[in-house]
Formats: C-alpha cells, sequence, structure tokens
C-alpha cells in the first residue's frame, strides 16, 4: 500500500511541480526531510523521488518561470563562500577513501541546490507559507504521531527518527525544536479556527516529543527556547507564574527513566560513556584544526580511523578539561557538535565562514521582524521572529550533534534570503498607501475648511 500511496505521490507532485516552481520547492524539502522511499517496502524503494522532483522543478523554473532574477545578498555570498571552501577543503582531504569524501560533497552540493533554488522560486507570501508547511509536515507531523505513541504506551515509548538524516533521536530533537517556532507561525496566520486549534494541538504534542527523545540537549534547546518565547510574550508575569506552578507538577509525574537520564547533565563528563566520547571527538577536531588550521580535515575528518588513532593517546592531557584515556580498539566518534564538526572538518576558515553565515541569518531575522512591526506587516513579523527562534533553536541544540549540514538549516536561510529581497517590497507597499492618504486629506481638508468660512 505504501508503494502505490509513494507512486500517486509522485505523479501529483511531478504535475504540479511543473506548473509551479514553488509547488516544486515544497515538494523538494519534504522528501529531503522525510526520505519517503525508505518508509516503503517494495519496488518504490528504488524510486529517484528526490532526484525526480528535484529535475522537474528546475525546467519548470527554466521554462515556466517569467521574469527571472538572481539577487546576490550578503547572506547569499557566505553561503556560497561556505560551499566553495568545503570544495577546496575536500581537495585537500585527509581521508584515507577519497571517493567516499567527494560522494559526501556531492550530498552537501545538493543541499546548496536546495538553498540556492529556494531563492530563485520563492517570491511571494503564498509561496513562503507553502514552503513552511511543508517543513511542519515533515517534522512536526511525524514528531506529533510519535508523541501519542509516547502517551499511549505510558512513557516508555522511545521516540527517534525514521529515515534520512534524521534517524538519530538527538538529531530529530533538534529539527522539531527548529520547528516549533514555525508551528507557531502557521498558528498566527492561520484563520481557519479547527485549523488553527489542530496546531495548538501539534503544538502540544511536539513539545511532549522532545521529552519522548529522551535527548538532554534537546530538553535543554526546548528550555532556551521556552526562555526565548518568554522574553517576546507580553505576558510575562502570567506564563512565569504558570511555569513555576506547572514545571514542578510536570516534572514529578515525568517518567522515572526520564528524569534518572535528565539528571545526569551534572555528572556527565565524569559518567556519562556517551558523553565522554563526546569530549573525546571534539579533542580530536580541535587537534586536527590546530595541525591543518586551513583546510581541516575534510568531511567527518574526525571519524577517519587513521586520524583517530593518531590524536587519540593526546586527547587526556589536551584542553582545559581532563578526560579518561581513549581505550585502544575503540571506534571513532562523531563530532557531535556543528562548530567542532565544521572546525575539525575546514579548519578555523571554515569555521569562521560558518559563524558568519549563521550570525548574518540572525541578524537580518531580527531586522525583518523589526521592519515587519514597524509597517506593521503581521505576518513578514512573525515569520521574523519564528526564523529567529529557529536559529537560535539549531545554534543551542546544534551543541549536541552533526548537523552542520543539515537540509532544514540551509532551508531556514533560503528563507532568510527571500525575505530580504522582499524587504523593499514590503516597505513600499505600506509606504505607498500611507502616503496617498495624507494626499487625499489634503483637498478634503481645505474644502472642510472652505465650508465653515462659508
Amino acid at each position: 500500500m505504501r508503494d502505490l500511496l509513494m507512486v500517486g505521490f509522485l505523479f501529483v507532485a511531478i504535475y504540479y511541480s511543473f506548473k509551479r516552481p514553488y509547488i516544486g520547492m515544497a515538494a523538494w524539502v519534504w522528501i529531503a526531510l522525510t526520505a519517503p522511499a525508505e518508509w516503503a517496502f517494495g519496488f518504490s524503494q528504488e524510486f529517484r523521488l528526490n532526484l525526480t522532483i528535484v529535475l522537474v522543478t528546475a525546467l519548470s523554473w527554466l521554462f515556466v518561470t517569467r521574469n527571472k532574477s538572481f539577487k546576490m545578498t550578503g547572506l547569499t555570498f557566505w553561503v556560497l563562500m561556505f560551499g566553495l571552501w568545503t570544495l577546496i577543503t575536500t581537495s585537500f582531504h585527509l581521508n584515507s577513501d577519497s571517493d567516499w569524501i567527494w560522494g559526501y560533497w556531492n550530498q552537501f552540493l545538493k543541499i546548496l541546490a536546495l538553498f540556492f533554488f529556494i531563492t530563485l522560486t520563492i517570491t511571494k507570501r503564498l509561496h513562503i507559507d507553502t514552503f513552511v508547511w511543508a517543513i511542519v509536515l515533515a517534522i512536526s507531523a511525524y514528531a506529533g504521531m510519535e508523541a501519542v505513541k509516547y502517551v499511549i504506551s505510558g512513557g516508555s515509548h522511545r521516540i527517534t527518527g525514521r529515515a534520512g538524516i534524521i534517524a538519530d533521536r538527538n538529531d530529530l530533537a533538534v529539527a522539531i525544536n527548529m520547528c516549533i517556532p514555525l508551528v507557531i507561525y502557521l498558528i498566527h496566520i492561520t484563520k481557519h479556527r479547527l485549523l488553527r486549534q489542530g496546531l495548538w494541538v501539534l503544538l502540544l504534542l511536539n513539545i511532549l516529543s522532545i521529552v519522548g527523545t529522551f535527548s538532554r540537549g534537546g530538553f535543554i534547546g526546548l528550555t532556551v527556547l521556552g526562555f526565548a518565547f518568554w522574553l517576546k510574550s507580553n505576558r510575562k508575569l502570567v506564563w512565569a507564574i504558570a511555569a513555576v506552578i506547572l514545571l514542578p507538577i510536570l516534572y514529578a509525574n515525568a517518567p522515572e527513566d526520564w528524569q534518572e537520564r535528565q539528571g545526569t547533565v551534572a555528572t556527565a563528563a565524569e559518567e556519562d560513556g556517551s558523553f565522554i566520547g563526546r569530549i573525546w571527538a571534539w579533542k580530536v577536531s580541535t587537534m586536527i584544526a590546530l595541525d591543518n588550521p586551513v583546510t581541516g580535515g575534510g568531511f567527518r575528518s574526525v571519524t577517519e580511523p587513521t586520524l583517530w588513532n593518531y590524536y587519540a593517546p593526546l586527547t587526556p592531557e589536551f584542553g582545559p578539561i581532563y578526560s579518561k584515556p581513549i581505550p585502544d580498539g575503540i571506534n571513532p566518534k562523531s563530532a557531535h557538535n556543528i562548530y567542532f564538526q565544521v572546525l575539525g572538518d575546514h579548519g578555523f576558515v571554515g569555521l569562521f565562514i560558518f559563524l558568519m553565515m549563521l550570525l548574518l541569518a540572525l541578524l537580518n531575522n531580527m531586522k525583518n521582524a523589526r521592519l515587519g512591526k514597524q509597517y506593521g506587516v503581521y505576518w513578514y513579523h512573525q515569520l521574523g521572529n519564528a526564523m529567529t527562534l529557529s536559529l537560535v533553536a539549531y545554534g543551542v541544540t546544534g551543541m549536541n550533534v552533526s548537523l552542520a549540514y543539515f537540509d532544514l538549516i540551509y532551508a531556514v536561510i533560503g528563507l532568510v534570503v527571500v525575505m530580504n529581497i522582499m524587504r523593499p517590497q514590503i516597505i513600499a507597499s505600506q509606504s505607498v498607501p500611507d502616503k496617498a492618504k495624507a494626499s487625499s486629506a489634503v483637498p478634503k481638508a481645505r474644502a472642510l475648511a472652505g465650508s465653515r468660512a462659508g
């Protein structure tokens, strides 16, 4: 049955993607985040769904879209620079399997293509909202279904990703945290009452799903996200009182194994084997960058056995934190931190470009939200706030995962670029009516003055 549904989805997506490129982008990001072919069991597993939609969307943009244009923004420049720098670092990689690392760069190139096509094809509010819905249906809908299972099981069901890049529960927690602000944006702009109520339920289930992942980093990210929402709230006292009353009750009624898991945060560096492994990976990534400060070691250099075994004996005394010696024969650990991941992969130059990309996206978002409020463009203001919080969620929760090349963050940055390009249009559309009202008010005032004089 799933295979038949997959075939039906493919034909419908192809048809509408060729007619409307922005629908192709929505299908593109949905497929990238859900990897639907991995949910099937039969012949549809062999379908190249993503490649098919990409090609159809590209052809649609070429032959259907009128008035094509490409605008280089400061943020686009830094994304382009990061892509070019990864090409350079891949050329000087230290991995023993050259074919594998070039294949990995090819996968990242597809993510960059997603970013650039977002900036080319999404030009209106309808396009943006459709794209946001696709992201929410890809991540938040799955998280909601898993949260229902978590509740029904009495808290024993462990929520993990099902397919694609977010198969790991920690990675899924990052994606959910990034999508929660987008769900809230849809709540603000959705006019249909039942649909808005459904989004409120989905929001609560997404919060619950973070708990169900048992991810400490995900829960910390959710806490930071909640604090950020509180800072932007107009009812700080009400929410603060509610938090003081409800949070202790919710924590006391949480599953015992979840409480034990979260309680290990303070002692993780000494007692938690998983966290100790991450400290080893951070140290190895840093030493790779110190020895190769310009280009690093190339994609996933910390997991290269030769490099890992070379630096493993040096880890205990390296850095400000002492760590246990790495046992002989242990498998290399992933970076489990987006910043150390980029540092080890692409050196200090790559990390600088990566940080500039994230910082500029954050600053642009804050400016967009401020301008939206200033000119009374409600949806523009709310979307700016939502994507700012989504970036904050990524930056905080990303300290726990290896998701520097995650499709969703480049999709969010692509939407930031679209909002930047739309900014003059937004300002002009709100300024012109005000000027028109002011100019029409002059003759009315004169006529009123004349009638009074008579």
